[in-house]
């Protein structure tokens, strides 16, 4: 594995190991809810240019919040342009595809159908190099908690199919709300994990272990 940390006065950005600068799909494995870290948002910041989209899935906090955490980590000029499909199931039904930010939103978090007709909606238009597109599931709990695994291993191929194919795609997963035999089939999923632990406070450590299943 590779190791890392980051420390505090420069976010967690600057420590992602190299893959993540070519695009890969990559489950982020946390020590709590993914959201109290935001290595998602920090990627974003990191890897996502102007001439980019981030799409954005939240399912454990509001729109808003994810909007905002997402607006105080770069320059509006250097910022991926944010979209989002909101499955907490507090806004109403389908949102606004056409405000400046737009929203999606599905009816809840068992509402896996409705996920994927938003992700097509918002990715109808075609991305042109070198512009990408991102794609980030924050946390996967709320899925898992409302499906069956099986449905959601068959739902996260189709998710990264969205990502373009230089962007990133990365799936939140709280790896201590979950038994080892959900862990194993959703890394049959993806290209590897980012192991996150607490280094010290605020001050995560970062190990990136490659799956067997889809090395690039």
């Amino acid at each position: 594995m590779d190791s890392s940390y980051a420390h505090p006065e420069d976010g967690f950005g600057s420590q992602f190991p190299a893959i993540f600068e070519t695009g890969a799909t990559v489950l982020t494995a946390t020590a709590g809810p993914p959201t109290n870290y935001d290595i998602d948002l920090d990627a974003l910041a990191t890897f996502g240019t102007g001439s980019d989209t981030a799409i954005v899935v939240t399912t454990a906090t509001p729109a808003t919040g994810t909007i905002e955490a997402f607006a105080a980590r770069i320059g509006v000029s250097e910022r991926s342009a944010l979209e989002l499909v909101d499955t907490t199931g507090t806004r109403p039904a389908y949102g606004a595809p056409y405000d400046e930010i737009p929203v999606l939103s599905t009816t809840g978090p068992g509402d896996l159908e409705r996920l994927l007709v938003a992700l097509a909606e918002l990715t109808e238009s075609p991305v042109r190099s070198p512009a990408r597109r991102h794609l980030v599931v924050r946390s996967l709990s709320p899925l898992l908690e409302a499906n069956p695994v099986e449905r959601i291993t068959t739902v996260l191929e189709r998710i990264r199919a969205y990502r373009s194919a230089s962007g990133l795609c990365l799936f939140g997963f709280d790896f201590t709300n979950h038994d080892e035999a959900t862990l194993a089939a959703l890394s049959e999923h993806v290209d590897g994990i980012l192991w996150v632990r607490e280094r010290a406070a605020n001050q995560p450590a970062f190990d990136y272990e490659p799956t067997t299943q889809h090395q690039l």
